[in-house]
């Protein structure tokens, strides 16, 4: 069944994504806007959305999983994790807009996942869209010892042969990641902020909050 786009514009109104590459600020800003201004957010929940997934159709949404070989996997081409990254999201994108559309549309959604542009603005206003990047070196500094990557760095450690290297070698398909998401956003004309190590929360905050015209 397609759903009309048209229609998803006008039901999901209320929904503003934070869009971008890791370690921009997007985890951060998503708590300041409920915390501060009670938004609702929604959390992708890949393990839900696999159950229902078809393997032939949705093959990106099956991997990870325990049955794999961790070093080949943490470790295979950079362009190869990056099109797994770009599909994974894709995929996901058609059980994530039904969780939006459960929601109660009294209160605004906050939205922080990292997607192609064109995965989102046929169901997304460009003006309820805001790329968040900083740099390479940001990302490779933090984007494994996050808390909330602690079990990646974990298996990493503890299933690869070489964890540093394999940290290194992963960090370059998120840095690509996060390009490829950037191009796409200026491409489509979707505003972008960069984060820098001398922006603070509250100012991130505040350009955010003032691009979206609240």
């Amino acid at each position: 069944m397609k759903i009309n786009n048209n229609y998803l514009k006008e039901k999901l109104k209320h929904v503003y994504w934070l869009n971008g590459g890791p370690c921009a600020g997007k985890t951060t800003m998503t708590k300041k806007f409920v915390n501060e201004l009670g938004f609702q957010t929604l959390k992708d929940d890949v393990l839900k959305y696999r159950s229902f997934s078809n393997p032939e159709i949705h093959s990106a949404l099956q991997k990870p999983n325990q049955n794999l070989d961790w070093d080949k996997w943490f470790n295979k081409p950079v362009d190869l994790h990056l099109q797994w990254l770009v599909d994974f999201a894709r995929e996901m994108m058609e059980f994530f807009v039904v969780d939006l559309l459960k929601m109660p549309d009294d209160r605004p959604v906050i939205v922080d996942l990292g997607v192609m542009p064109e995965d989102i603005l046929p169901f997304i206003s460009k003006n309820n869209i805001i790329g968040l990047f900083t740099s390479k070196k940001e990302i490779e500094n933090l984007y494994f010892y996050r808390d909330d990557h602690k079990m990646i760095l974990e298996c990493i450690e503890n299933n690869t042969e070489n964890p540093q290297q394999t940290i290194k070698h992963s960090n370059k398909s998120m840095v690509k990641f996060s390009n490829k998401i950037k191009k796409a956003c200026i491409k489509n004309e979707i505003k972008i902020l960069e984060r820098t190590t001398e922006m603070s929360v509250d100012q991130q905050f505040e350009l955010i909050y003032k691009h979206f015209g609240f």
